[in-house]
């Protein structure tokens, strides 16, 4: 006897297959839903990182950034043509006429030294020792054109003033003599180092020292001279030391306030008598001073 019924066979078939598709809607329904509840929370999450910017990005605020920017560049323009004013391009140069510009302003800075008093020792060549009897690198010859140009340039505001004595130049050598980079300063406490590979120094520096003796007030002179020139120099260290290094007596300062007369040297026929005697004031100074020429090298202009 057969027991099977159709119409329930054929319900139960129909039952299972629309259970199944009615899962599989329930589940593409739900990942669809989960997608378009994940783009909401971006978008709203964008919106709100709009909102809390300062500016906010409105049609306003973008045109007066375009503005800012625009006005920002003008200035940076206005102060790099400012700057670039402040220093010679690297010329092209050959070896041998560096050497020779070399040996004229030697000869012209001994010159104008002798004729204004200023004391050079045998040796002076401008901080250029090495290249008396030797020709530069091809490389090298234009940055050593307009270092020594720049060194000369603070020969001449010394001499001008009649300093009394210069001891002696000495220059850091250039990357293109083969001189080592200076090193970078240790980061500050607390800053992380950047982790972005560096270009090409937007701003360098070149420097040498000089020493030298002159009384006070022309090393005032001096050095207002050295820093107003139309170069960009920072004078980076400063040693100064007094050709007196001990005070007066206390027996010549109770004899200037007692009134008492100090030894005077003999005076010339016609010149008043003064019992007065300046105990400070007329000791010279020798000055060491490390100065840096600064080079701008922006990325759309050449050196």
């Amino acid at each position: 006897m057969n027991w099977r019924n159709p119409f329930l066979t054929g319900y139960l078939a129909v039952t299972v297959i629309g259970a199944g598709i009615l899962g599989y809607l329930l589940y593409s329904s739900y990942a669809h839903f989960s997608e378009v509840s994940d783009t909401y929370d971006t978008q709203v999450a964008r919106l709100q990182s709009l909102q809390n910017r300062t500016p906010y990005p409105s049609v306003e605020n973008n045109q007066a950034y375009a503005a800012l920017t625009t006005q920002y560049r003008a200035e940076y323009d206005k102060l790099l043509a400012q700057a670039l004013k402040m220093q010679k391009p690297i010329e092209s140069i050959t070896p041998q006429a560096f050497q020779d510009r070399l040996r004229a302003y030697v000869s012209e800075v001994s010159a104008a030294a002798k004729l204004n008093g200023v004391t050079l020792n045998d040796a002076f060549y401008l901080g250029f020792d090495q290249y008396r009897d030797t020709l530069p690198s091809n490389e090298s010859a234009g940055a050593l054109a307009r270092e020594l140009d720049a060194i000369r340039l603070v020969v001449d505001k010394l001499i001008e003033f009649k300093i009394r004595e210069i001891i002696g130049i000495k220059r850091d050598s250039l990357p293109e003599e083969g001189g080592a980079p200076r090193p970078e300063q240790p980061a500050a406490a607390g800053n992380r180092r950047s982790t972005v590979a560096e270009g090409p120094k937007i701003v360098t520096a070149n420097s040498f020292e000089i020493a030298f003796v002159a009384d006070q007030s022309r090393l005032r002179q001096s050095l207002d001279a050295i820093i107003s020139a139309n170069k960009f120099f920072i004078i980076r260290n400063l040693t100064i030391e007094n050709s007196k290094l001990e005070g007066p007596k206390k027996n010549e300062e109770a004899s200037v306030e007692s009134g008492a007369a100090l030894p005077q040297p003999p005076a010339a026929q016609g010149t008043p008598q003064t019992s007065m005697r300046l105990l400070v004031g007329r000791e010279t100074l020798t000055l060491a001073a490390r100065i840096e020429m600064i080079t701008f090298n922006p990325p759309d202009s050449k050196k």
